[in-house]
C-alpha cells in the first residue's frame, strides 16, 4: 500500500537554503528527506517552477538564497 505525504514547498526551500553548498543533486535530497530519487526529482521539479532552485546541469540543481521568484 502507498503512502501520500504533502510538504511544505517553503520548508524545503528553507532546508536547502540552509546548507553550506550552493548545489543539490536528486540524490542528495532523496537521502536527505529518505524518499525516492523519483519522487526528490519531481519535488525539485516543482521547486524550480516556483523559483527556489534553478537546474544547473542535467545532475544538479542551483539553490536560489532569499525570496523566490515565481515564474
Amino acid at each position: 500500500m502507498r503512502s501520500r505525504i504533502t510538504v511544505s514547498l517553503d520548508l524545503v526551500g528553507e532546508l536547502l537554503a540552509s546548507l553550506k553548498s550552493n548545489y543539490v543533486t536528486v540524490k542528495e535530497v532523496s537521502e536527505m528527506l529518505a524518499i525516492s530519487t523519483k519522487s526528490a526529482g519531481k519535488l525539485l521539479r516543482k521547486l524550480e517552477r516556483h523559483g527556489y532552485v534553478e537546474r544547473y546541469s542535467t545532475r544538479a540543481y542551483r539553490i536560489i538564497r532569499g525570496r523566490p521568484v515565481v515564474s
